[in-house]
């Protein structure tokens, strides 16, 4: 049932319509009200809330003005630790599945969701499905390095991948590095265990041949986990368990150097005067690293906008991957995304003498494929 949004907007200035699961995080709807109010507040993008709506009007009614935001209403909610398959296959009036059917049926453009990550990725693929062309979605994610900013894929959407979707991820990477995050020519790379172009395993090799014969592409090679922080590449390119895993490492030496800088400020009085006159070079560094900071990790090769947040996310997180997901949709980048599988398909056959496989029906969806790589991999909810 449709509902009437609480602020009518001005005639004609809404053209960004985008879907929050508003029952995701570890604490709904309060992140996701507050993230989608800063949102509608200082943007011109329609944002609907899906969830309980007694409840999710109840917590907008605390704010003096909250822009223009619609609430749909979603009595089931898909818990975090709910199996994806049988989840999606029973909950179909759960906040997620709604949220995505409004984006398969053009009530709006993009889903953004905080909920189990199994669950949104057996979702999307089900409601949504794959752009033609691509063999399987991947999880993105922009991290920092030293000169600026680098797009991950894929974080853990697929445990193993074949060397033709490793360079499906390359290209859905670029073009997400290039339309949605504004990099000119960017910069693409295998993340590998060196340098050399005969590193790692036969998969890894063979997606090396196909991508160094893409002219196409600015393709750099290999690089190692250093070179990529260092900011030698704009997109990096692995398999889903070893982008997940290069993801939880990163996540566990953070929490450690943290804990250790922590308790070197306060351990003397010395220690802790300098911890005072470090405090705004401290919260500079951790701004730069807090992933609140970046528009969430989208789910590329889904033939609509899809963006994953962290369960534990904050407010702002929840805002900059609305603010993501509407540069997405104004940069049409699924249809960049589509051009450039097209453009693979020339490459891939004459590399590998593999036809192309524009006419030929994608494979028959299997969820129990994705949900066991998703329980597999369990990228962090």
């Amino acid at each position: 049932m449709r509902r009437e949004p609480l602020t009518p907007p001005p005639p004609g200035k809404y053209t960004v319509r985008i879907a929050v699961d508003a029952m995701g995080t570890d604490a709904p709807p309060d992140v996701e009200v507050e993230g989608a109010v800063h949102a509608s507040l200082n943007s011109d993008v329609e944002i609907v809330l899906v969830g309980d709506e007694t409840l999710l009007r109840d917590k907008l009614a605390a704010y003096p003005k909250t822009g223009y935001i619609e609430v749909r209403h979603a009595p089931e909610v898909i818990g975090s630790h709910e199996q994806p398959v049988m989840a999606v296959r029973h909950k179909k009036q759960s906040s997620l599945l709604v949220a995505m059917r409004m984006v398969k049926q053009g009530e709006a453009q993009a889903v953004i969701s905080a909920g189990n990550t199994g669950a949104v990725m057996v979702a999307a693929r089900t409601v949504l499905g794959p752009i033609p062309g691509v063999s399987r979605p991947a999880i993105s994610q922009t991290l920092p390095t030293l000169e600026g900013r680098a797009v991950l894929l894929d974080l853990g959407a697929n445990v193993d991948c074949s060397a033709r979707q490793l360079c499906q991820f390359a290209e859905m990477g670029i073009a997400y590095s290039r339309y949605a995050l504004g990099v000119d020519n960017p910069r693409v790379a295998l993340l590998n265990i060196g340098e050399e172009n005969l590193k790692g395993g036969a998969i890894a090799r063979e997606a090396y041949s196909i991508l160094s014969k893409a002219t196409h592409l600015n393709f750099v090679g290999n690089v190692e986990p250093r070179a990529m922080t260092e900011g030698k590449a704009d997109v990096v390119v692995c398999d889903g368990f070893i982008g997940n895993l290069f993801l939880k490492t990163t996540e566990a030496v953070g929490f450690f150097m943290g804990k250790m800088i922590r308790e070197t400020f306060e351990s003397t009085s010395m220690s802790k005067l300098g911890a005072v006159l470090a405090r705004k070079a401290l919260y500079q560094m951790k701004k730069k690293v807090d992933p609140n900071e970046y528009p969430g990790a989208p789910l590329l090769g889904i033939n609509g906008t899809v963006i994953i947040l962290h369960g534990s996310c904050a407010p702002k997180a929840v805002e900059n991957a609305i603010n993501g997901a509407r540069t997405a949709i104004e940069t049409n980048l699924i249809e960049h995304i589509r051009e450039n599988i097209r453009k693979l398909r020339a490459v891939e056959s004459s590399a590998t003498g593999v036809c192309d496989c524009a006419d030929l029906p994608e494979a028959p969806f299997a969820p129990q494929t994705v949900a066991a790589e998703a329980e597999a991999v369990h990228v962090e909810h």
